[in-house]
């Protein structure tokens, strides 16, 4: 409404923000998006480390972070406790607040919900979530879990941005009335990219480096497609850092394909599409995935993406419509999905063409963002009331500042 005052909005990021995973990368073009539509957004990340400072700037937007002692076996709690206490004394600048990565920080601003009276919509971004999260059916039993789930029963919204992780909210109990589908989002004004061509045959990867990403598999398939076409001038290039890099640089040396993979390792949100730009083709070999950022830019830039067939990635790519999937796994079916396009420009350009369509029409952030500013406001409550937290009181918080 003409006149109103601004939507003023807090993210929490339970992971190091700023980051380059892409709950974090996504929830930071978020704000851009909102803030174009004239909202006011600030942030809310915990403490990882000494490096970081207790507050700071970053792109214009003010970044707290909430203190808690790093003590084993009470530090998840901890910063539970601190998160909760923290929105119980900031909830009176706020409209809402949209918490990214649903874990301990989303479960706090559920229980609280009552108390601060602040709408809480808590998106489901994918990894966290699955491995050792509210939808790791080996961890439902834990206690952390059960706190967790406690506190998730007094959000707004669970955003889900898959059809895969909505059955499986479902399944894991949560309610119909609280899951709201919105997918991920991204700026589709520019138009794609044209490739300068070096005489080189690039296949990209962005992304954490570890084990659920599945890099490992791409190596092989990398290295299973340069023995058959030897003569063929390929690179694979690797954007991202993380726990496996050592490994996977050791495993491309024992390939023989190291002369031939490029480690570029993290690559700031800033210059992810001149990364795309300069691909042939992308692949995203994940084992699990929400719906990744990396798939949606790749098609956005018109290139054709390679995909494992597992939900998130399934969700975007459509077997030899918008890309191609491979078997989960399996190296030897990728290997054998790139050479179907290496020997194919035209089949190439088609796919590129068709993804880039595909995020245009269903993944523009205009959309996104007036479904989310439906779940911003504020709504008549009707869930049973969460149990308030005791006495929120005060948890050791130590001076760590930078």
């Amino acid at each position: 409404m003409s006149g109103s005052p601004p939507l003023r909005l807090l993210f929490i990021v339970d992971s190091r923000f700023p980051g380059f995973g892409g709950a974090e990368t996504q929830a930071l073009k978020l704000a851009f998006a909102l803030r174009e539509r004239g909202m006011e957004l600030e942030f809310v990340a915990p403490l990882v480390n000494d490096t970081q400072a207790l507050e700071e700037v970053y792109h214009g937007f003010r970044v707290a972070r909430v203190n808690y002692p790093q003590i084993p076996g009470l530090r998840s709690l901890a910063l539970f406790v601190n998160t909760a206490r923290h929105l119980l004394r900031e909830a009176h600048r706020f409209d809402a607040v949209h918490v990214h990565v649903t874990h301990l920080m989303a479960a706090a601003a559920g229980l609280v919900r009552r108390r601060t009276g602040l709408p809480v919509i808590t998106k489901v971004s994918g990894f966290y979530e699955f491995e050792g999260g509210v939808l790791d059916p080996a961890a439902s039993g834990a206690p952390l879990n059960r706190l967790i789930r406690r506190g998730l029963a007094g959000v707004d919204h669970v955003q889900t941005i898959s059809g895969q992780t909505r059955e499986k909210l479902i399944a894991a109990g949560f309610r119909d009335e609280q899951i709201a589908f919105v997918p991920n989002g991204i700026d589709t004004r520019e138009p794609p990219p044209a490739r300068v061509q070096d005489g080189v045959l690039r296949i990209g990867y962005c992304g954490r480096l570890r084990e659920v990403k599945g890099v490992h598999v791409l190596l092989d398939g990398f290295a299973q497609l340069s023995s058959q076409r030897p003569g063929l001038p390929l690179e694979l290039a690797v954007a991202g850092d993380g726990e496996t890099r050592e490994a996977l640089e050791s495993q491309a040396r024992a390939l023989g394909i190291e002369e031939r993979v490029v480690w570029h390792g993290h690559v700031d949100e800033t210059r992810t599409a001149p990364f795309y730009a300069g691909l042939d083709l992308y692949v995203q070999p994940s084992f699990a995935e929400g719906l990744p950022n990396s798939v949606m830019e790749a098609m956005l830039a018109g290139r054709p993406v390679v995909a494992s067939d597992i939900g998130g990635n399934t969700d975007l790519v459509e077997d030899g419509r918008s890309g191609l999937l491979f078997a989960c796994g399996d190296a030897t079916d990728l290997a054998r999905r790139l050479l179907e396009l290496v020997e194919s420009p035209s089949a190439c350009a088609r796919l590129g063409a068709a993804g880039r369509r595909v995020i245009e029409e269903g993944y523009g952030f205009d959309a996104v963002v007036d479904r989310l500013l439906e779940l911003y406001v504020p709504p008549v409550l009707d869930a049973p009331e969460a149990a308030v937290v005791a006495a929120v009181g005060e948890v050791g918080e130590p001076d760590r500042r930078t």
